[in-house]
């Protein structure tokens, strides 16, 4: 189990105990949404990317991601079933493992649905990162170094679009609470150790590298296509 997973359970399991000691009948106070919980499939065939091990993709999707879906969920069924009489500090703690737990769960699926190994950055995208980094080189050095200043750590590399700077920036996001508000994810990459111990052990540049062959740009360009 992932340190994050541990601390994220066990105050999970310590706002259940401090509740458990109201035996009356609790009353929902929000409306249940666990129904959207549910993990995507992979979109592409883990065998044929390259240089990655079948077995690392689907260990960090069903255990990793999964485990945030799973964690999310539990989060937000226990948020609903707070008594009214409930401390703020035990809707504090849960609204903030909920973050955590939504946040996993969204920049996963993120990162699961641009790999894949397909097509091209287009030319509208090459010609956004171009006049804000000269070249899309330079880009693609920035957001490899950004990511390997996370290596041996956790947290994510972002390429976003901000609609408030009218800019394409890479972001660095740890422990999946950064973020640049006012932002469309246009690609993610997992820099958390799970996504490449089993394979490359502590080289998270080798890492980096084979990711960047496998982008799958048809979704890439797709997602800059929809708010451009």
């Amino acid at each position: 189990m992932e340190r994050r997973d541990f601390i994220a359970l066990s105050t999970l399991v310590t706002a259940t105990s401090i509740m458990g000691a109201d035996t009356t009948p609790q009353v929902l106070q929000r409306q249940l949404q666990s129904e959207i919980y549910t993990p995507r499939p992979l979109a592409f065939n883990p065998k044929k990317l390259n240089g990655f091990s079948e077995k690392i993709i689907l260990s960090h999707h069903q255990n990793n991601y999964g485990g945030a879906v799973k964690r999310a969920k539990m989060i937000e069924e226990k948020i609903a079933s707070l008594p009214s009489s409930s401390a703020p500090f035990e809707l504090g703690s849960l609204k903030r493992e909920q973050m955590v737990a939504v946040n996993s769960m969204i920049l996963h699926e993120y990162h699961f649905d641009n790999l894949g190994a397909s097509g091209q950055m287009s030319p509208a995208l090459a010609n956004k990162i171009s006049a804000v980094f000269t070249t899309t080189q330079n880009w693609e050095n920035e957001f490899k170094k950004a990511a390997l200043s996370l290596g041996g750590g956790s947290g994510w590399i972002l390429l976003v679009y901000n609609h408030r700077l009218k800019s394409v920036e890479n972001v660095w996001s740890w422990d999946h609470m950064h973020g640049l508000w006012d932002s469309e994810i246009l690609l993610a990459l997992d820099m958390y150790e799970h996504s490449y111990q089993m394979d490359f052990g502590a080289n998270a540049k080798e890492y980096v590298e084979t990711f960047m062959k496998n982008i799958n740009w048809d979704v890439v360009n797709k997602r800059f296509e929809s708010i451009s």
